[in-house]
């Protein structure tokens, strides 16, 4: 599929399409419905940022959803389609800063002090409830690189679907690392590339992409991957 860049697409139409690759990606049974609500929830969340962001002293102690903008330096990344072919691999991710749910600041990107494994979740996809508990084994167990920095970003929120708001369901699943919470229009995951959920991205120290995968999967196949990952 030939992705439009997500900052050429409106609002409504960027959103649609992210609804529809994630429902390829989620199983769900009914693309159309699940593109409308999208939509409903796209246009519901934006009215309420643009009339929060009046205010910026309330907006920054606030538990927001969605964050109001993104700065955005470097290029997008091609859409992800075959990981074992990837020609994202050895590009300079571009470097991202929005919000976490607090309202403070939070980046992706860019030079770190070890590799760094991004994970984009949407609170309603099935697979991305499945992917985190897995992950959970894996830091329960120890079994992760010590040096190893994990964020995950909250994306393609949806006011009327299951486990909203996003600030609720990530601490009900016991995520523990920091959290990008995206724009309602999707855009970090469009910016690296994305085309299913849940979406893994691998950088290394410089901020160059390792590797890039989609679908959830075992605790022992994601600890294969980072490994895999970190040979690269």
């Amino acid at each position: 599929m030939v992705m439009t860049s997500f900052a050429k697409v409106p609002r409504l139409a960027a959103l649609t399409l992210t609804a529809m690759l994630a429902v390829g990606a989620c199983g769900g049974s009914d693309a159309a419905d699940s593109a409308e609500s999208a939509d409903t929830a796209a246009t519901e969340s934006g009215e309420a940022q643009d009339g929060a962001s009046g205010d910026t002293e309330a907006a920054s102690s606030a538990v927001l959803q969605v964050s109001p903008s993104l700065e955005i330096v470097g290029d997008p990344l091609v859409p992800l389609e075959d990981p074992a072919n990837d020609p994202a691999v050895g590009e300079i991710a571009p470097v991202i800063t929005g919000n976490s749910f607090d309202g403070s600041d939070i980046t992706i990107g860019g030079e770190t002090d070890g590799p760094t494994m991004l994970v984009f979740l949407a609170h309603w996809c099935p697979h991305c409830n499945d992917e985190i508990p897995e992950i959970l084994k894996l830091r329960d167990a120890g079994s992760l690189p010590d040096n190893l920095n994990i964020i995950g970003i909250s994306t393609a929120v949806a006011e009327d679907r299951d486990n909203y708001p996003p600030s609720d369901w990530i601490v009900e699943k016991d995520w523990t690392w920091p959290v990008l919470a995206d724009t309602i229009d999707a855009e970090a995951f469009q910016a690296y590339g994305g085309t299913g959920f849940p979406y893994s991205v691998m950088l290394q120290s410089d901020g160059g992409v390792n590797a890039r995968t989609s679908g959830s999967s075992s605790a022992e196949q994601i600890l294969a991957w980072i490994e895999a990952s970190l040979l690269v």
